[in-house]
């Protein structure tokens, strides 16, 4: 990509006197409780990201919250705020984030469907499903690599449902070879869709020095070695915690792609904390 302008510091939105900072946070996280796929443990990416100043981080694991009542007890230590994700495999990824004890519920008895369906250790959910369920959810839609027809269709249904004010597309920035290209397309897509962007960086570890453990994983995950993993390794180490100077160096060429993660995580105001044993009358 092409090399992109210091960006300029801004106060934070949310405390007044504080130094100017990059408000940033990470919403695409997966941790270790994504079985053999994320290589930190949900405290570490936690702490990794107060260190980092992010206002914010979610926990986002695949067809999972397993992860996130270790990710709470860190963030509150730490004084980070937590937003509480959950990562759905559906035909595309979409990363949903309740915004009160009851989407949260709702959230629970969607993933309980997905898993009731399938073998052990596998969820079967589809776009349906999460439609019978998205009161009370924001959605972030990963889109795939082929942004055809049929996609950009589903992304309309979905405006309908949820509408602009609780959907968004994620971009990342992962040092392919088609960033540039492939950041056109969806800037091109959420203006045709009316629906905006949010920077993401598919985060896998919460430091560059954990990739050499991911590449295991994936190997041990796809039944080979490391070397005959090929393709599906991550060509680099990018898949790590940034700041959010960098985040925003990077998303340059996506006005609002920044500030629309912190919108997102001001707004998913689930904390479990909110949780109480309930008795039956």
């Amino acid at each position: 990509m092409p090399e992109q302008p210091e960006p300029k510091a801004r106060p934070h939105p949310w405390k007044k006197g504080s130094v100017p900072f990059f408000p940033y946070a990470d919403l695409h996280v997966t941790s270790n409780f994504s079985f053999l796929r994320g290589a930190s443990h949900p405290e570490e990416l936690v702490e990794r990201a107060a260190a980092l100043g992010h206002v914010a981080v979610a926990i986002t694991d695949v067809n999972s919250l397993a992860g996130i009542v270790r990710a709470h007890v860190a963030a509150k230590e730490a004084g980070l705020r937590l937003v509480v994700g959950c990562r759905l495999a559906l035909d595309f990824s979409v990363l949903v984030y309740p915004t009160d004890r009851a989407a949260y519920g709702r959230l629970c008895r969607l993933l309980t469907l997905g898993k009731r369906r399938a073998t052990k250790g596998e969820c079967d959910l589809s776009l349906h499903d999460l439609v019978e369920h998205h009161e009370g959810l924001l959605a972030v839609v990963v889109p795939p690599v082929d942004l055809d027809g049929d996609f950009v269709e589903t992304l309309a249904g979905m405006r309908r449902v949820f509408d602009d004010d609780r959907l968004s597309i994620a971009t990342s920035c992962l040092y392919g070879p088609d960033d540039g290209e492939r950041m056109r397309q969806l800037v091109a897509l959420s203006e045709h869709a009316r629906i905006p962007l949010a920077a993401t960086n598919d985060v896998h570890y919460h430091v560059p020095q954990r990739r050499m453990l991911q590449d295991v994983l994936t190997s041990i995950r796809l039944g080979c070695t490391v070397a005959g993993a090929g393709l599906n390794l991550f060509p680099h180490a990018e898949r790590h915690l940034k700041t959010g100077r960098d985040m925003t160096r990077l998303f340059a060429g996506c006005p609002g792609a920044v500030d629309r993660t912190v919108q997102i995580a001001r707004r998913a105001t689930f904390n479990l904390d909110d949780l109480r044993y309930q008795y039956p009358q």
